[in-house]
């Protein structure tokens, strides 16, 4: 009988008996679903790909925490991915990355060493971490782009470029994330 022995601490007894606690993270969470569904629309109007539509998609656990992720555009294949993910994650920010693999990073990987100090200027990190799919903005995954730094690895078949919004920033973060969007297909386009 283990799970007898299961006791909550006193901020778990606190949290589990508080059903709003759940209802303002549900509330939180369909209104982050309605500011990216706002800026798929704006989105699209940047980027207009025909049989390409946004994706909003959201999920309990990454790292533990709640997050919403809108991808636009978005080609996923197995050793192909051209990609650029709008993400809230719980606890941490919003970010905006674009993300490359194969003939893709072949492609782009030019105009992207072309307009450094753009991106740096732009608040954009490099992904290197050897996983591309962290998102969390530590050290260990992305790293400053400076004008003129090039951090581009010859040993993955990828390349990240993220920059973040502060949940602090609550009320800017739609202009935020648009113009981090912008930047992202102007320097590829």
């Amino acid at each position: 009988m283990s799970y007898a022995k299961v006791h909550l601490s006193p901020e778990e007894m606190r949290l589990v008996t508080d059903p709003g606690v759940i209802l303002t993270k549900n509330s939180v969470m369909a209104k982050v679903i309605e500011m990216f569904g706002g800026l798929s629309g704006e989105y699209q109007k940047i980027w207009k790909e025909e049989g390409v539509e946004p994706k909003i998609s959201r999920g309990e656990n990454y790292r533990g925490l709640p997050w919403v992720m809108l991808d636009y555009p978005r080609y996923f294949g197995k050793e192909e991915v051209f990609a650029i993910r709008t993400l809230f994650w719980w606890g941490h920010a919003f970010s905006v990355t674009l993300h490359l693999k194969g003939g893709y990073r072949d492609r782009f990987l030019p105009m992207v060493q072309g307009r450094w100090a753009e991106l740096a200027a732009a608040g954009f990190h490099m992904g290197v971490s050897d996983d591309e799919w962290r998102h969390e903005h530590v050290p260990e995954n992305y790293r400053e782009v400076s004008g003129g730094v090039d951090l581009v690895r010859d040993d993955v078949d990828f390349l990240k470029l993220s920059s973040a919004v502060g949940l602090h920033r609550w009320e800017d973060a739609p202009a935020e994330l648009l113009s981090m969007f912008k930047t992202l297909i102007g320097v590829l386009f």
